[in-house]
């Protein structure tokens, strides 16, 4: 399990990668939190099903969910809005260079 994949967001405007899968309570608790987050940073969320693709199953299978900002892990199982709401305020120089494009 050292070796996990970060996966990065198809959505070119999606900073957040929710990992998530059916009948995750601790997914249905946070989705909404991120969710709110994304839209107050006016960005959006992406949510991928782990069980849809064996790659995402086999490194991430038992820490649903993981919340992926800017292509790094943030949170894993629950998440605290404020400390979200500090990552979307930080971006590199070279990310918000890319974004006036």
């Amino acid at each position: 399990m050292a070796d996990r994949s970060i996966p990065s967001p198809a959505d070119r405007d999606a900073r957040i990668l929710f990992l998530t899968r059916e009948g995750c309570h601790l997914c249905e608790d946070a989705l909404p939190v991120v969710r709110a987050e994304a839209d107050r940073a006016g960005t959006s969320v992406e949510v991928v099903d782990i069980d849809t693709d064996a790659t995402l199953q086999r490194d991430w299978d038992y820490d649903v969910p993981v919340i992926i900002v800017d292509g790094k892990v943030h949170a894993r199982y629950r998440v605290d809005a404020e400390q979200l709401r500090t990552a979307l305020r930080r971006r590199s120089l070279l990310q918000r260079l890319l974004r006036r494009t």
